[in-house]
């Protein structure tokens, strides 16, 4: 490491948090961010974070190169990566799954017609003499 990495380091300016990466590339979803760095070779600290979040710090130079790289469409982002992709739209609005009602229409005739022939053999065999 050089001495211009390490002033870098002691002053906090040369390293960026996830969440300061997250305001320079907004056209990336927050959960890619770690991903696209590394497709787009930006450095990484080893070290924690200041705030102690256990998360990695990324060189603000690199963050910086590869932001102009999105906004020319140059960088390394896979499409579900994208801030205005399905998978992004699906992170931001989490709903339950949608419960498919049962109904009586052509899509269950096969399983009433089974349904009546048990019930109707059920039905039978408590009618048949012993």
């Amino acid at each position: 490491m050089g001495a211009a990495d390490e002033q870098d380091r002691q002053d906090g300016e040369g390293w960026l948090t996830k969440a300061e990466v997250r305001e320079l590339w907004p056209q990336v979803r927050a959960i890619s961010i770690t991903a696209v760095a590394r497709a787009n070779s930006v450095r990484m600290s080893a070290a924690p974070s200041q705030d102690l979040t256990g998360e990695p710090t990324y060189h603000a130079a690199d963050v910086r190169q590869v932001a102009a790289r999105i906004a020319r469409g140059e960088a390394q982002v896979a499409p579900w990566q994208r801030a205005d992709s399905d998978a992004a739209c699906e992170d931001a609005t989490p709903v339950p799954p949608v419960r498919q009602q049962v109904g009586w229409g052509a899509d269950n005739v096969p399983g009433l017609i089974l349904l009546a022939i048990i019930v109707g053999l059920m039905l039978w065999s408590l009618t048949a003499p012993d």
